[in-house]
């Protein structure tokens, strides 16, 4: 389980640095669509080298609720980035999932709520209140599109533990997700959208972006395979930190309240660290 905690640490990090460098203006819905293509792409060659690589249909069930997250955390993701700033949007999006994760791991994986976590679950939710939008906020963030996004993560992580846990090789968990989580997002995001993918295929950045979010997600189901998602996802979120950070360099600035927000957040997902530091070294 210690490795658990540093395979989750990393894939955070790498995960608040495929958002920011998909938070392109004009450009977030078709961006964070790409990374996702690109993402599938990664996980393939990963699977030329693997044997003994399993999936039957006893995952499938898992897989399919891994992937109508995927589905719903990209489009909402993209939607919230078209109507609010980096920073918050991620911060909110991250810590809210642990908020609702908890009721998910309890019932999918038996996970145990322990007073420690319901703290830590109680100052996310007070830090969500305290971070919400106003009109004399100067970051802002859409409640409705980050809250969806927070809903959609905590649905993925359920999934792919549900997967993992029940046999599933983890790249083929993550394709399979993929495999429904693309075509249905193509339909969606619409002919716009659409078109203003291949030009963002042919970035560097783009590829980057990519490769940082199959790295992210790849090391999430690594992860997965000997803790419960809820613990995961809380060690995960400390990418909430360095994606405040990006937010600050990429100039975002934030009310005196909503830097308290902020600092509730951060406790809510200290505190879960600590706990799954804990229970990892018992």
């Amino acid at each position: 389980m210690a490795t658990a905690f540093w395979l989750a640490l990393i894939s955070g990090f790498a995960h608040a640095l495929w958002n920011a460098l998909a938070k392109t203006p004009g450009r977030e819905r078709a961006a964070t669509l790409a990374a996702l293509m690109l993402s599938f792409i990664a996980a393939l060659a990963r699977l030329a080298f693997m044997s003994g690589a399993t999936l039957d249909w006893r995952h499938l069930p898992w897989v399919a609720l891994a992937g109508v997250g995927e589905a719903a955390y990209v489009y909402s993701l993209g939607m919230a980035y078209t109507r609010g700033e980096l920073g918050l949007t991620y911060a909110v999006s991250r810590a809210a999932a642990l908020v609702f994760i908890w009721p998910l791991a309890v019932l999918a994986s038996h996970a145990s709520l322990t007073v420690i976590a319901l703290v830590a679950t109680l100052l996310v939710g007070v830090g969500i209140f305290t971070t919400r939008p106003s009109s004399g906020a100067p970051a802002k963030w859409h409640v409705g599109w980050t809250l969806a996004t927070g809903a959609s993560v905590a649905a993925y992580h359920t999934g792919y533990k549900g997967a993992v846990s029940s046999g599933a090789t983890q790249v083929l968990a993550f394709l399979g997700a993929l495999s429904i989580a693309i075509p249905v997002l193509l339909v969606l995001v619409g002919k716009e959208v659409r078109a203003q993918i291949p030009p963002l295929l042919k970035t560097p950045r783009m590829w980057l972006t990519g490769a940082l979010c199959a790295t992210s997600f790849l090391l999430l189901l690594e992860a997965l395979v000997s803790t419960d998602s809820g613990r995961i996802l809380g060690v995960r979120n400390a990418s909430v930190g360095f994606g405040m950070l990006l937010a600050l360099l990429r100039g975002e600035r934030f009310s005196a309240r909503q830097w308290l927000g902020i600092a509730l957040l951060f406790a809510g997902v200290a505190v879960f660290g600590v706990e799954q530091y804990v229970t990892a070294h018992r």
